[in-house]
């Protein structure tokens, strides 16, 4: 095989899926998920797991700037994480009740955050 017919091949095997997947998906009626679709505020007294969000980035470097802030406020234990909606959250986990996160949503807004209980997702 050539030079040529190699680097054609090896560009045919990284851009076919990266073209082909989505039009596949597309037509079988699948949608990519929407911000809507990740972001589940917890309604008062919920007594579903939980977590305290701080913010949603688009890129790693973004949510990590964002991180650095949150543990600059005394959330040592936060991380950032993929939502599933191609975007990153900042936030801490170890929500243990409703009335828990609630104090500590007023404490991270009262540092300047623009904290909010939200749902853990499943898994």
């Amino acid at each position: 095989m050539s030079p040529h017919r190699l680097r054609l091949a090896a560009a045919a095997i990284v851009v076919v899926p990266l073209v082909g997947y989505p039009l596949v998906v597309a037509a079988d009626g699948a949608r990519s998920p929407t911000a809507d679709d990740c972001v589940h505020v917890a309604p008062e007294g919920s007594t579903e797991a939980l977590d305290l969000v701080f913010g949603r980035r688009d890129t790693w470097a973004e949510a990590d700037e964002l991180l650095e802030r949150v543990r600059g406020v005394g959330y040592v234990d936060a991380e950032a994480r993929p939502d599933g909606c191609w975007r990153w959250k900042v936030l801490y986990d170890g929500i243990e009740s409703y009335e828990q996160g609630a104090e500590s949503r007023a404490e991270a807004r009262g540092a300047g955050l623009e904290a909010e209980l939200e749902l853990e997702p499943p898994g």
